[in-house]
């Protein structure tokens, strides 16, 4: 008799099975050699020892069981008697569901729950210019619009004005409005250049990485507004009213009407203020203001807090000046680090450097459309390297 025989028999006088009894049921059947035994605790609890779901095997393993299982039923259907021909056949089916268990505990391992995928995302290694902008309006009660480029017509309303978006991307300010309330304008790194049409129609060009302060109406004696980084302005002649540009708390620029163009990024060393039409005065925080005339820059150190001078450059490029405005990078002997700080904004990336890199400079003009390893593999004749990794462009030697 089998020596399992106690535990078999208790397990018959069950309406159904444990985990733990199934478990031990599943591998006796594995061992037993008694048919007609394996044949009865089948017909008992088929369903219980059966796999929760079907199951595809590969194709070696497959074929394997149905060999095995075709030499069971013969070896079974042996003509002896009929219930002996009826326990060989039930035999058979007890040899394919035992097959057919182990195949699936071995091939389908129960996995818990909580094990999370692993999902790899294929690395990055180039990286796309803006398609657009992604520039943002914050209003006065701190409610804030972004400027999505499929979004037209009037955005949102402050007392009697309204902010409208044109089909050509530009923002306009129209109304008037009782009381003094400032919005601002952020344009973000790697997006494109945003316009923006103040309520006295002058018009502003803001460059990625750079914000602008403005008034949602001019009332007083100014009209002022406030940047950081690069912004161009065609401000609208007003003698009664002049318009004035603070830099970020380093100096102020003042007009009457005029074309010019600002650039004063933290992270540069100095900033920059070129005219191209009219005239303009600019002062730092100390020291006396001077004016400049069209086609002169007027330079002055970030780095210093006080004492510091404004040099005035003549027979500038306004070419290389303008060029971000009108798509593209010009570089006019600019050294590594000037045209690498350019990059990382308008890609949105961070720049690494590996190794003592060598003093380069660097001019000419390229599209600012082109892929980021486009531009790279032009740089790369000044004898400098580059790879990307995600969000970082390395430098090499």
């Amino acid at each position: 008799m089998d020596s399992n025989r106690f535990q078999i028999e208790e397990l018959l006088q069950k309406a159904s099975l444990t985990e733990e009894e199934a478990q031990w049921l599943f591998e006796y059947l594995q061992q037993s050699d008694t048919p007609e035994l394996r044949a009865l605790l089948l017909e008992r609890f088929a369903e219980e020892l059966s796999p929760p779901n079907p199951v595809t095997l590969p194709q070696d393993i497959s074929q394997k069981m149905l060999t095995e299982i075709r030499q069971a039923t013969r070896t079974a259907e042996a003509p002896v008697t009929k219930p002996s021909y009826v326990l060989a056949r039930m035999a058979a089916a007890v040899v394919l569901l035992v097959l057919v268990a182990a195949a699936f505990w071995w091939y389908y391992p129960a996995k818990s729950p909580e094990q999370p995928l692993a999902i790899s995302k294929p690395p990055v290694t180039d990286v796309a210019a803006p398609a657009d902008s992604r520039a943002t309006i914050t209003l006065a009660n701190g409610q804030q619009i972004i400027l999505d480029s499929n979004l037209n017509g009037i955005l949102a309303s402050e007392g009697a004005v309204r902010i409208e978006r044109a089909d050509d991307g530009a923002i306009t300010y129209k109304g008037a409005f009782t009381e003094t309330v400032y919005n601002t304008l952020y344009n973000p790194r790697g997006s494109k250049p945003v316009s923006l049409t103040l309520s006295d129609g002058s018009r502003v060009w803001l460059n990625s990485e750079s914000s602008l302060r403005y008034p949602v109406a001019f009332s007083g004696k100014q009209r002022p507004v406030a940047i950081t980084g690069e912004a161009y302005f065609e401000v609208v002649k007003n003698t009664a009213m002049p318009f004035r540009v603070s830099i970020a708390g380093k100096g102020t620029v003042d007009v009457l009407g005029t074309h010019f163009n600002v650039n004063s990024y933290p992270d540069e060393s100095d900033t920059r203020i070129t005219l191209l039409e009219g005239s303009v005065r600019v002062a730092v925080l100390a020291g006396p203001p001077i004016l400049i005339q069209p086609g002169q820059q007027a330079v002055y150190d970030n780095t210093k807090q006080s004492g510091t001078t404004i040099a005035v450059r003549n027979g500038v490029n306004m070419e290389a000046v303008m060029a971000w405005k009108n798509g593209f990078f010009h570089f006019d002997q600019a050294d590594l680090y000037t045209v690498m700080r350019q990059l990382a904004r308008w890609y949105n990336i961070e720049v690494k450097y590996e190794g003592k890199i060598p003093a380069r400079t660097f001019g000419g003009e390229m599209q600012r459309d082109l892929n980021l390893s486009e531009v790279l593999k032009l740089l790369e004749k000044n004898k400098v390297h580059f790879r990307i990794e995600n969000d970082q462009l390395l430098v090499r030697p």
